[in-house]
Order: structure tokens, then C-alpha cells, then sequence
């Protein structure tokens, strides 16, 4: 793999972590519902889920490269036909607004909690830059991420090591009573796999559309995946050191790089608002595309525009309370999409 090649790979897999590292993620709400709450299950949990993000990702960057799909609208016409199609793309797009609605909730928790200024300030802010970002289409949303996910991976990665050498904080890493253990981890584990890769739909396919190399794809699907383990893995353990008490806050990861130096709250503060800005860009691309075509570019701004509009409006109803009602839900249906999406699809290349 050359040099052009590799910078391809680690865009895609730049692109890929910030399509799933939104604002459940990186605040660690997100971690906290699927798998903090497991106690040490949490960690095979996790390994699950990253093996189905590499899988999963790279099959969804295939097929975006096989169909040339400029959206994910030309996959599920291609495997199931206009009828189906319309049903699955419809149950895409009600979930991509409501985590659209996430991101944007999150935000404004962001700006509440860490740095004491107006939720609807946070919100309109980011409202802004996310509609100027997608008015230059997905060399955009990779220029981005390409900036945004090394400063959130290094911020990770600190969190994990100054929580590590805090032993008096050393998290319980045994099961006191194996026989008790419960399966339920890898329920959560698909369940989280499948929603965030559900969501991921809309970027993956159409950026597999653009590029020329199979294998650059596998690379950078792969690289995304390894990514968001050592994320998931460091954030995990962070945040165990600090149950329950953690466990409170709208946005633990923020509590917890609080603890820290001023200076890691305020690289942390930057990182998360980054990822969630570009999982925003992400979901609300994703959306526009499917509701208008490539070449009308007035339309798609107004298409933007009234989305975001509206996912304003509906974000007042709360940030934790839509990851800890909302996504497990979505996990479910995306769960039962996937299944209808790989199983097909494996059949079709295989002819």
C-alpha cells in the first residue's frame, strides 16, 4: 500500500470513528448505558462490539463501492426493490432525526454543564457550522473528521492513562460470583454495534461510492474499527473508576476529565464538541441525501435548513433522557435492518 493509498485508509477510518463517536459517545452517556453498567462484563462486551464494527463496516464500504451509491437509497433499492425499499428507508431516516436531535441536545448539555453558558447558544452555534460543512458535501465531512478524531482519540487515551495510575481508583475487574453472571452483555453489545452501524449507513455506503480501491476501503474500515476499541476500552475504564457517582451527570466523560487539570477539561470540552459536531454533519447529510437529489443544491440547503430546524426544537426534551430511552430502541430496529441488509447482500456478491 503506498503512500496515497494509506492517507485514503485513515480518512475513511477517521470518518467512520467520527460517524459513530457523536454525543452519546464521546460524553459517555452512551458508554455508560450500553456497558459501564455491565460491571467487568463491560469488557468483552465491548470486544464484541468492535469485531461487529470491523465486519460490518467493511461490508457496508464494499457495497457502497460495488453500487457507486451516492446514497444509501441505491442500496436498499438494489437488495430489496422500490417497495421494501421505501419502508427501510423510511425507518432510517425517523432514526437518523432522532439522533440528529441527540447530537444537538448533547451539545447544549456540553455548553450548560462545562461551561456554564446558554443550551440554546451551544445548539444554535453548531446548528451553523454543521450547515456550512455540508454545503461542501462529503470532502467535507472527511476534512473534518480527518481533524476532529486524532485530538478526540489522544484525549481518550490521556483519561485512560492518568485513570490507570490512579490506583486508589482501580476499578473491580473480577466477577466476585461467576455463577451469577448474566448473558445480557452481549445483547448489549449487539444492540450497540447495531444501532451505531445502522446510523453509519448513510456515510459508509456513499463514501465506498467514491473511492477507487477495494482494498483501501478494507484498510480504513478496518483502522475505524481498532479506533473505536481503544476508545470504547479507555473511556470504559475511566469512567468505572468512578461509579456510581458518575453515573449522575448528563456528561460523565466531562466529570471525569473535571477531576484532571484544567487543561485536559478544556481538550476534552474541544474533543467532544468536535465529535459531536461531526456525527451532526454525518446524520444530517445522510438525511438530505435522501430527500433530494445530488445535483439540487438549493434544494438540499433548504432541505438542511428545515431539518435542522426541527431537530432544534424537539432537542429541548433533553439529552439523557433520548440516549437512555430512545437508543435502545433504535438499537433494535437497526439490529433487525442489519440482519435484512448483510443477508441478502453476502448472497448477491457471492453470484
Amino acid at each position: 500500500m503506498n503512500g496515497t493509498d494509506l492517507r485514503l485508509s485513515l480518512q475513511i477510518a477517521f470518518t467512520y470513528i467520527g460517524t459513530v463517536v457523536g454525543a452519546g459517545f464521546a460524553s459517555g452517556q452512551e458508554i455508560l448505558q450500553f456497558f459501564t453498567l455491565l460491571g467487568p462484563m463491560a469488557y468483552p462486551a465491548i470486544l464484541l462490539a468492535v469485531a461487529l464494527f470491523a465486519w460490518v463496516g467493511v461490508q457496508m464500504l464494499l457495497l457502497g463501492h460495488k453500487l457507486k451509491a451516492r446514497s444509501y437509497r441505491e442500496m436498499t433499492a438494489y437488495l430489496f426493490g422500490s417497495k421494501l425499499a421505501t419502508l427501510i428507508d423510511t425507518a432510517m431516516m425517523i432514526m437518523l432525526f432522532f439522533v440528529t436531535v441527540a447530537m444537538l441536545a448533547g451539545v447544549g448539555a456540553l455548553f450548560e454543564e462545562q461551561l456554564n453558558l446558554s443550551f440554546q447558544i451551544g445548539v444554535l452555534l453548531t446548528m451553523v457550522l454543521t450547515f456550512l460543512t455540508i454545503l461542501r458535501g462529503m470532502k467535507g465531512i472527511m476534512i473534518a473528521n480527518t481533524i476532529i478524531v486524532p485530538v478526540m482519540l489522544l484525549v481518550v487515551v490521556t483519561i485512560f492513562l492518568q485513570s490507570f495510575f490512579q490506583t486508589e481508583y482501580r476499578p473491580q475487574l473480577t466477577v466476585a460470583h461467576p455463577e451469577s453472571i448474566s448473558y445480557s452483555w452481549i445483547f448489549s453489545a449487539i444492540t450497540y454495534a447495531a444501532l451505531n452501524m445502522g446510523l453509519a449507513i448513510s456515510v459508509l455506503v456513499p463514501m465506498g461510492g467514491e473511492m477507487k480501491k477495494p482494498s483501501v476501503l478494507k484498510m480504513g474500515g478496518l483502522l475505524g474499527a481498532l479506533g473505536l476499541g481503544i476508545m470504547l476500552l479507555g473511556a470504559q475504564y475511566a469512567m468505572s473508576t468512578r461509579m456510581p457517582l458518575i453515573a449522575e451527570y448528563e456528561v460523565p466523560m466531562g466529570f471525569l476529565s473535571s477531576t484532571f487539570s484544567p487543561l485536559m477539561q478544556g481538550l476534552f470540552i474541544m474533543a467532544l464538541w468536535g465529535e459531536i459536531y461531526s456525527t451532526l454533519i454525518a446524520n444530517v447529510f445522510g438525511l438530505s441525501s435522501q430527500l433530494t437529489s445530488p445535483q439540487n443544491k438549493v434544494q438540499g440547503s433548504l432541505i438542511t435548513v428545515v431539518i435542522l430546524t426541527a431537530a432544534f426544537f424537539v432537542a429541548q426534551i433533553g439529552f439523557s433522557n433520548i440516549v437512555h430511552y430512545l437508543y435502545p430502541v433504535f438499537g433494535y430496529v437497526s439490529f433487525l435492518l442489519l440482519l435484512l441488509l448483510l443477508w441478502p447482500r453476502r448472497i448477491s456478491i457471492k453470484k
